[in-house]
């Protein structure tokens, strides 16, 4: 099954990632869970071709779809079960078809497949939107992992690990730095250094400006 969001730009449904599933039932229905709550699902359907066909990418490219290729198709519904988009891909060339195939030319399977591929990555020229505090946590974690002075252009931020080894003094102060210089984009922000940890440690106690807390761990 494939995990599909709304295109800030366009507003229609694109693919964000997709990965493997496995079990017997065909279809899958999974629901999409966004911070609408919408109660929108996705239908997963796997088909065998028992004909070939061509078909077509949508850049337009000509696609000779075999027969005994593992086909999908990913059904797209609101909470009244009207049907929002759909789209069909064939899993063993993976490879997006623009045109739903003939009934004549394809069986749904019986059972589930392991025929899905496992790509994390986006495609080109899809985007996914996430809350700005996601962002800012990440440079935070990167800078709890940066040397003071590391960096060209901003020499002021990061942790002087090498001189808190050799001195074997904690760096709270540039701890305490750190903090003040992401603050202003959280709620509320706090970090604490890990204690008798065998290497840096810092728990993090995050709150983004739309409420959501987040607590996780960084070890340098």
């Amino acid at each position: 099954m494939r995990t599909y969001g709304l295109d800030s730009v366009t507003g229609k449904w694109t693919l964000l990632t997709q990965g493997i599933v496995t079990g017997p039932p065909n279809p899958i229905t999974t629901p999409i869970r966004d911070v609408l709550k919408s109660g929108s699902t996705i239908t997963s359907t796997l088909y065998t071709t028992i004909s070939a066909f061509i078909d077509s990418d949508p850049n337009g490219s000509l696609v000779n779809v075999a027969k005994n290729d593992v086909l999908l198709n990913d059904k797209i519904f609101d909470a009244n079960n009207n049907l929002l988009s759909s789209f069909w891909s064939d899993l063993t060339q993976n490879v997006v078809i623009t045109t739903p195939p003939l009934t004549v030319n394809i069986a749904q399977q019986i059972g589930g497949s392991q025929s899905f591929f496992n790509n994390w990555g986006l495609s080109q020229g899809e985007t996914v939107i996430v809350d700005a505090g996601y962002i800012w946590l990440t440079a935070l974690v990167q800078t709890l992992r940066l040397t003071t002075g590391e960096s060209p252009f901003y020499g002021n931020y990061g942790i002087p690990g090498q001189e808190a080894v050799m001195t074997q003094v904690a760096p709270d102060v540039a701890l305490n730095r750190t903090q003040a210089q992401y603050a202003p984009f959280f709620a509320s922000l706090t970090i604490v250094r890990q204690q008798n940890a065998s290497e840096p440690t810092y728990n993090i106690y995050a709150t983004f400006q739309n409420g959501t807390k987040i607590q996780t761990i960084v070890a340098t």
